[in-house]
């Protein structure tokens, strides 16, 4: 009982540092949700239980004595409801309103497989709670499953504090085209794909792709040509010349000017980059409470393995 006790505090003493110096989450997955850990909570109220029998604690004269014992056992019992049965989150209510949405603290993460059984195209379904933190490589993956008898191994390779969509440099991938706006008055970056059409805050952006409707850009040998189906106006920061857009009439882009047009500020500002479009880490600098975070994950089947950041 003593070993289990000491166990049990310096486990808890570590928690509380690791805590500190990482992150709950980190805490968690090494101490407070490790197996390790509960099977200790288990012998203590083994332990606990055989000592109220051992030493004749249902007795008038010793009730503190079992108060203490059976005290232990209600804290320890409730820990395993709170560990397995209930649930931690958020509900923002604002004054004067009510609200229907809770927003769990725990990150699931989903994955869908997609393919045919007996020539039907089918999907299958893959979801669970998942604790990841840079500081704690350790995770619930593996996960070992099948669609229609085909064995899928999905496996952890590395988790990115701090992430965002963006451009991958490949000169063999896309052209891509920057966009900048602050549309909500915040600072977004979108990435136009050369042939395509990107719908921004209701506003449809089209590279080399003319469609009705929309702000179409060009581009030439030499030059970027725009044509807007708004009014609007442009700035050229480098000297303040500024001009205006007429609707539907194709004139001369500006680069790293700011276009005022559809209600929207943008800015264009570099020429068309090659890449491919997915995960990338945002700088240590620029993370903040709300920044989404990204997982590296393995997915083998087939005798094929293939990366995904998700």
């Amino acid at each position: 009982m003593a070993v289990l006790f000491i166990v049990f505090a310096t486990a808890m003493a570590f928690g509380t540092f690791i805590e500190s110096w990482y992150s709950t989450e980190t805490a968690r997955i090494w101490i407070y949700n490790a197996t390790w850990f509960e099977v200790i909570m288990v012998f203590f109220v083994i332990n606990f239980i055989g000592n109220i029998s051992k030493y004749k604690l249902l007795r008038k004269e010793k009730w503190p004595v079992l108060l203490l014992h059976l005290s232990w056992i209600l804290i320890i019992a409730g820990a395993f409801v709170t560990r397995y049965i209930s649930f931690e989150g958020m509900m923002p209510i604002r004054e004067g309103n009510s609200e229907k949405v809770f927003y769990s603290d725990k990150t699931f993460l989903t994955i869908y497989i997609d393919g045919e059984i007996d020539g039907e195209p089918r999907r299958k379904t893959l979801q669970d709670d998942l604790i990841v933190t840079p500081k704690a490589l350790k995770s619930n993956l593996p996960w070992q499953n099948d669609f229609n008898g085909q064995p899928i191994t999905i496996s952890y390779v590395d988790f990115i504090k701090g992430a965002k969509k963006g451009l991958v440099p490949d000169e063999n991938g896309n052209e891509f085209l920057k966009i900048v706006e602050a549309g909500d008055g915040q600072r977004h970056e979108h990435y136009l794909e050369n042939g395509k059409v990107t719908n921004i805050h209701n506003v449809l952006f089209s590279l080399n792709n003319e469609t009705e409707g929309a702000i179409n850009i060009f581009k030439t040998d030499s030059t970027y040509l725009i044509k807007s189906a708004y009014v609007g106006d442009f700035m050229r920061m480098a000297d303040q010349f500024r001009g205006n857009v007429f609707k539907d009439s194709l004139q001369t882009l500006q680069l790293r000017s700011l276009y005022n047009t559809a209600g929207m500020q943008f800015v264009i500002p570099e020429p068309i980059v090659r890449g491919s479009y997915g995960v990338v880490k945002i700088p240590e600098a620029e993370i903040t409470p709300v920044s989404q975070d990204a997982l590296v994950v393995e997915v083998s089947s087939n005798g094929e393995t293939v990366q995904q950041k998700i």
